[in-house]
């Protein structure tokens, strides 16, 4: 599929509507897809928090909770089919804030529309689905972005600073650990829909996108990829009956195009919590001339941000505070607070819009750790290693 959407000039633009490229004195008007408490608590307030953007629509499939969402939030439209609030709502970008499942389908019909679009990660259910995405994106001549959260963050943000400044030299080999404490237990062995292996890859997917991506945004592009993919916690369907499980463990071994390699593990079923070094995840990058850890956990009442490095000849490892313009003014407290102040997440991709400016992370970023997803759950089936 991805061939017949690689088009150039009038065969192209005959697929799409054209979008709306420069909004210069014009508010930029978005289409939120999705009320869950994600969109609601984080993509819809920060993007208000922009001048130059208007959430003009709320799309959910619950016309009610769409429509308190709207209400506490003084958004004017609400829907409950995305394609009427594209062909009505008169909107220039839209915010898909679904499950995996649903993003190709919402994603394609926002591109033949014309609009400008911030995907969720991760970007799709497949590579072949992320690919068509990418090509259409790029067909469409829109802004595309996929909100991979930990590159906003201070703390990540400080981490690829010091390693694009040489703190370590020549990369060797890097770990990347994510447990989280979903299960098990009486609350939340019950349905969830990134355990239902008809909608989701699981952890590899849910969890892995973010840890994948941070792995190649500081080591660079993946070639090989070994996988173990586990399931543990047997997670009731959503009738109450026995659900067909995906992975909620998922152990990687990445291969770089560098020659560097780097061991990540996600999982859902973990006993995590105040006390344990190993809540949160955890990055160390370890190179010809140094080694960095760090420990980040802004999910917590007081924000967990630990940065530990070590020179080559250095007697003694240092802590590595993270200056104050990595906040822009707002409490280290709530590491989040950052989304509505600085060009980060939401906000970047309407600054994109109205400046016509790139964008990282991008489609081809979100498509990239697509196919190391899909490369280890090949490697979990099979028992052997995936070259991409």
């Amino acid at each position: 599929m991805l061939f017949r959407l690689r088009l150039h000039g009038e065969a192209c633009l005959a697929l799409y509507r054209p979008a709306r490229r420069y909004m210069v004195n014009a508010a930029v008007r978005v289409g939120l897809i999705g009320t869950s408490g994600w969109a609601a608590g984080f993509h819809l307030p920060v993007l208000q928090s922009h001048d130059a953007a208007v959430v003009a629509a709320v799309c959910g499939r619950d016309r009610q909770r769409a429509a308190a969402l709207a209400d506490q939030h003084g958004v004017e439209q609400v829907y409950t089919d995305y394609q009427t609030m594209f062909d009505e709502a008169e909107l220039d970008a839209v915010s898909v804030v679904t499950p995996e499942d649903l993003h190709h389908p919402m994603v394609m019909a926002a591109l033949r529309a014309g609009l400008h679009v911030l995907c969720e990660k991760p970007m799709a259910f497949s590579a072949a689905q992320s690919a068509e995405m990418l090509a259409a994106a790029e067909c469409a001549g829109v802004k595309h972005m996929v909100q991979f959260t930990n590159r906003g963050l201070p703390h990540y943000r400080y981490v690829k600073s010091l390693l694009d400044d040489g703190y370590v030299g020549q990369p060797y080999y890097g770990y990347f650990y994510w447990p989280t404490g979903w299960g098990p237990s009486e609350e939340v062995d019950n349905y969830h829909w990134a355990s239902d292996a008809r909608r989701a890859r699981g952890a590899v997917n849910e969890l892995g996108a973010h840890m994948i991506d941070v792995a190649r945004w500081y080591m660079g592009d993946v070639v090989r990829v070994s996988a173990s993919l586990r399931t543990f916690v047997q997670r009731a369907d959503i009738d109450g009956g026995v659900m067909d499980n995906a992975n909620d463990s998922a152990c990687l071994l990445l291969d770089f195009a560098s020659g560097a390699h780097a061991v990540l593990h996600v999982g859902m079923p973990n006993i995590v919590g105040p006390g344990l070094a190993h809540t949160g995840q955890t990055v160390i990058i370890s190179g010809h001339d140094g080694s960095l850890e760090a420990r980040c956990d802004p999910w917590t009442d007081v924000a967990v941000s630990e940065i530990v490095g070590l020179r080559r000849r250095a007697e003694q490892a240092e802590t590595l505070a993270i200056p104050d313009d990595y906040f822009g003014g707002t409490p280290r407290g709530n590491a989040f607070d950052v989304f509505r102040r600085q060009s980060i997440g939401p906000r970047l991709f309407i600054d994109a819009i109205v400046g016509d400016l790139d964008i990282s992370p991008n489609f081809a970023d979100g498509h990239q750790v697509q196919r190391i997803i899909e490369a280890a759950v090949r490697s979990g089936l099979s028992g052997t290693a995936q070259d991409l």
